[in-house]
């Protein structure tokens, strides 16, 4: 939480407790100083990375580069993900990341109307929604289902193409959508459509061009979002045409 405050994140200790209930977590100390950390939550697909923070009293040190070459080193795959601000970017370039999508976060409260397409998902849809998740963000995340329907809003509905479902949860600065999977742009609008009527404030990272012109139409202003990043493939796996947003950045 120290290094949390000192960038400027806004993830809560809850956060740093299910990444950890997850996947493993490095840091790096000096003494009883910790100067960075690491974390990796392992899909037998790929690892997502994330948490990758190191303390103002620790630049230049190559603390950064000596976390992520362990976090490399320990995964039991050799494909690796993770969502890169500006800052961190060109760190993970020169350990052989490269650029693969940008999302771009979108924050707002929707000033449209709800679709009414979904309805709350029930324990009986668990496994079906499981193996859409898989088909389309590639990973198979076991752990995540494990503990979804306890942390997220979930919501689903059947669209002519196919099974469709989004998420929602509280964040420290407010309530975030994700995942959103939907056979098609417009079907993802709707499912989001249903979730942020209300009033409330709510942030959306997307890399999807009509679902950010959706937002913007309704309420919703842009910010700096993140670069998608690979190691150890050329792409992502699954069927990300239909993945519109993740769970988190931290999950991938």
């Amino acid at each position: 939480m120290k290094l949390i405050t000192d960038r400027g994140w806004k993830w809560p200790a809850a956060q740093w407790e299910l990444m950890l209930a997850l996947g493993p977590g490095l840091g790096a100390f000096d003494g009883g100083t910790i100067l960075g950390t690491a974390l990796s939550t392992p899909y037998p697909e790929a690892q997502s990375i994330s948490g990758v923070l190191v303390g103002t009293w620790a630049e230049r040190r190559g603390v950064g580069t000596a976390l992520m070459s362990n976090i490399l080193d320990i995964a039991s795959t050799p494909v690796s993900v993770l969502y890169a601000t500006s800052m961190g970017e060109p760190l993970y370039a020169k350990l052989g990341f490269h650029p693969v999508g940008v999302t771009t976060e979108y924050s707002g409260v929707y000033t449209g109307s709800a679709a009414g397409v979904t309805r709350p998902v029930a324990i009986s849809d668990i496994s079906a929604l499981a193996a859409v998740d898989r088909e389309v963000s590639g990973y198979t995340r076991d752990k995540f289902w494990d503990f979804a329907p306890s942390r997220y809003s979930l919501r689903t509905a059947e669209f002519e193409g196919g099974l469709g479902l989004i998420g929602s949860r509280q964040l420290a600065n407010g309530a975030a959508v994700g995942p959103i999977i939907a056979p098609t742009a417009a079907d993802a609008c709707a499912l989001i459509s249903d979730v942020v009527a209300g009033g409330e404030r709510f942030r959306v990272d997307t890399d999807d061009a009509d679902v950010g012109a959706f937002l913007l139409a309704n309420g919703f202003e842009a910010r700096n979002g993140c670069a998608l990043m690979v190691y150890g493939a050329k792409t992502l796996p699954g069927d990300r045409s239909r993945y519109f947003a993740p769970a988190s950045l931290a999950l991938g």
